[in-house]
């Protein structure tokens, strides 16, 4: 039985990747519809055609509003990956971490770690150091370069601007590759902090913290979601690398242009992987094992959290203790 997500965020990497398939299964209706033609821009005998050569017919509005899609709601996933985990958008003015002041654990010294980000307005666990953050900030503004570059090379046809399509077309890939491979970076160091948090990690005696183990290391719960995660990204990426190369660099047209619809396909396969980690990390209120984690120490989001519960503490006792000072007077020692 399926269980309810805890948002629908997870959905944006579908509405993603689905036009784009929309668009890659037209574009070969199309082509075979119409006989397999050879275009003049073509080299003669060449089969099957590159996506660019369609996309430079009567179906170049269709490429041009489809990669724009693909691209506007790729930036959006990542820019929503960065809300969920953070409270606010990239860009956007950073606000003082702190927990709703009506809310009951506020109230209380003594509260947990857990309770307090449960009472925060998390819709995905926090980074578990700015280094996280900066990955997800960078794989953003990675993606809006790697993107704009299929948005123009969509634009300026391989018919008409042969050299600017391929020069996009090498922005788009390298960009795009950087983009991905910072998510995988980001999960990665979460999966190792992670691992090292679980209930499941250590006995007492054997605790560990991230400053006890070297930067290539996992200890504790090494099979977490984060570093699984980020296992299937880093395998998806090689294989689209191998598969890159192999399109750039194989003069057979006809070898190529097959590499480059795998290539295609292939990219829609990151977008499942993205809904995934929406799910999953949509619904870590109600995990199994995130009750049971009794600290979250060297996790500096959870500790921006006690740190403002504890200055607003402070602040609440020095503004009743003014409000008790003797006016023009002060308060005894």
């Amino acid at each position: 039985m399926s269980r309810k997500p805890g948002n629908y965020f997870f959905l944006l990497p579908i509405i993603a990747f689905v036009p784009w398939y929309g668009m890659l299964i037209a574009m070969l209706a199309c082509w075979a519809g119409q006989g397999h033609p050879i275009y003049w821009f073509m080299n003669p005998g060449q089969f099957p055609v590159y996506i660019s050569d369609i996309g430079a017919t009567n179906l170049n509005p269709l490429f041009i509003s489809c990669a724009a899609w693909q691209g506007l709601f790729y930036v959006i996933t990542v820019a929503c990956e960065f809300y969920q985990r953070a409270g606010y958008w990239p860009f956007h003015a950073r606000p003082r971490d702190e927990v709703p002041q009506d809310d009951t654990s506020f109230k209380s010294m003594k509260t947990q770690y857990s309770e307090l980000l449960l009472s925060a307005k998390f819709l995905m666990p926090p980074w578990y150091s700015k280094d996280e953050r900066n990955l997800i900030f960078a794989s953003f503004v990675l993606g809006v370069i790697g993107e704009l570059g299929l948005l123009f090379c969509s634009i300026f046809t391989t018919a008409k601007y042969h050299d600017v399509h391929m020069s996009m077309v090498v922005v788009f890939v390298v960009f795009m590759c950087l983009s991905i491979w910072c998510n995988i970076i980001e999960y990665f160091m979460m999966g190792r902090h992670y691992a090292l948090l679980h209930p499941l990690a250590f006995t007492d005696n054997d605790r560990l913290t991230i400053d006890d183990i070297k930067w290539y290391q996992i200890k504790g719960h090494v099979w977490n979601k984060f570093i699984i995660s980020a296992l299937v990204k880093f395998v998806w990426l090689v294989l689209a690398i191998v598969w890159a190369i192999c399109f750039g660099a194989i003069e057979d047209s006809s070898i190529s242009a097959c590499f480059e619809w795998l290539l295609a396909f292939w990219f829609g396969v990151y977008f499942t992987n993205l809904s995934v980690d929406f799910y999953l990390g949509g619904r870590y209120k109600k995990s199994r094992y995130f009750h049971q984690v009794e600290s979250f120490a060297g996790y500096y989001k959870y500790e921006n959290l006690v740190n403002s519960q504890q200055q607003h503490a402070t602040e609440e006792t020095v503004s009743i203790a003014d409000s008790q000072t003797p006016l023009g007077g002060y308060m005894p020692n």
